[in-house]
């Protein structure tokens, strides 16, 4: 952990300097630590510093609190500094945005929605990381288009009514487009031949229909894939729902208001392992996770009749317990959020329901506390969150539903 030596100022919310005078500064891949020349060191995690503005030979740090610390008169070290501590800053960021285990393609530095940032393209995510603003995630699969607006030499990404705009990448213009539209390109690509693997009685002009109705991290009405095929949604369960999970799913539904069942699906990387290990472990008599053989596991939501709530179920070998949520009227947008939310996390469970004293407290768990904070997607999941109902016994499970929904 390197230290360079200068000055600071640490300021409370309201502007006022609390301490100052010369200090030693050092950072490693997640912790910063300013030692003052007299008093005991101020330690924070990169993750919770919000907004990290370089100007001219001043840093200022501003916190998650509201406090602001300035670092000065850092001398010739100071460019390096900055550099370097930035860096660090936007790895620990792409951290808390649980996007470190996505393979990067590409990053570069750029103009986004008129804020300078640095862009990285993921295999299926695009992460915004601006010095002076809220980061930003895209889902590939959520990009309706990209377009390059020619008249403001300028990429436009949409996703619904959500534009992104990026402009300024000078000499890296062109390979950004590249990149960018590969990737996009190679996930619908990959959710043909996967969907094509997984239902091969659909014909070429079904199958297309059925890429463009249920892209790959979104939740669609189950009986709206007859229109894909009529075979498709029984094809879908028969498909989905093992047998260990058959007598969940069969209570959840008789439970479900009529024709409202959504579904989805999400791809299992080689690298990634089948379900959420703390979940396996984390209840007694909760199996591990056995080995994910699909290419791709589903999901389906349950708007449970007379009720705001929406049970959410893994259906294939990934699943260990029944999730519910508040889910309001409109359903449909409800679960549009939910399935946001899930997606943002890539279905890891522990950000959803581990209370909050533990990501607070356990440093193992602290980067979900800070994805929370910066995601309004798992805040709000999160705070829709309302139980969950292990998958012990059937009779145990049932018990657990009652006392949820």
């Amino acid at each position: 952990m390197p230290a360079y030596s200068g000055k600071f100022q640490y300021l409370d919310v309201s502007g006022a300097p609390v301490q100052q005078g010369p200090c030693e500064f050092s950072f490693d891949t997640e912790t910063a630590i300013l030692t003052p020349a007299s008093g005991a060191p101020l330690a924070f995690d990169l993750g919770d510093v919000d907004v990290l503005s370089p100007v001219g030979w001043e840093l200022t740090l501003r916190l998650a609190d509201g406090a602001r610390i300035q670092l000065r008169q850092f001398g010739a070290a100071f460019s390096r500094l900055s550099a370097d501590l930035t860096a660090a800053w936007r790895d620990r960021t792409v951290r808390c945005l649980l996007l470190e285990d996505l393979a990067e393609v590409a990053r570069y530095t750029a103009i986004a929605n008129g804020a300078p940032a640095e862009i990285r393209i993921y295999g299926s995510n695009l992460a915004v990381l601006p010095l002076d603003g809220r980061p930003l995630q895209w889902r590939l699969a959520e990009v309706d288009s990209i377009a390059f607006d020619n008249s403001a030499y300028c990429y436009r990404l949409h996703s619904g009514a959500d534009e992104l705009a990026v402009t300024k990448l000078g000499q890296k213009t062109g390979e950004f487009g590249d990149r960018l539209r590969g990737a996009w390109d190679a996930l619908r690509r990959r959710s043909a031949e996967v969907l094509h693997q997984t239902f091969p009685f659909l014909d070429p002009i079904p199958l297309q229909r059925l890429v463009a109705l249920a892209p790959e991290g979104r939740s669609v009405k189950l009986a709206s894939l007859a229109t894909v095929h009529p075979k498709l949604p029984d094809a879908l369960i028969a498909r989905a729902v093992n047998p260990a999970h058959k007598p969940y799913f069969d209570s959840l539904k008789a439970r479900t208001a009529a024709d409202s069942l959504m579904t989805g699906f999400k791809f299992v990387r080689p690298d990634e392992e089948a379900g959420d290990d703390s979940e396996a472990s984390s209840d007694p008599g909760d199996a591990g996770a056995e080995a994910e053989s699909q290419p791709i596991f589903f999901w389906f939501f349950f708007p449970l009749a007379g009720r705001d709530i929406a049970a959410w179920e893994a259906a294939s070998g990934t699943g260990r317990a029944t999730y519910f949520f508040r889910a309001p009227q409109p359903v449909e947008e409800s679960i549009a959020r939910l399935t946001r939310g899930l997606a943002l996390v890539n279905f890891r469970r522990e950000p959803v329901y581990l209370p909050d004293t533990s990501l607070e407290q356990q440093p193992r768990f602290h980067r979900y506390a800070i994805g929370s904070r910066k995601l309004p997607e798992l805040n709000g999941l999160r705070a829709a969150f309302l139980g969950r109902a292990i998958h012990s016994s059937v009779e145990e499970w049932e018990q657990q539903v009652s006392q949820i929904a």
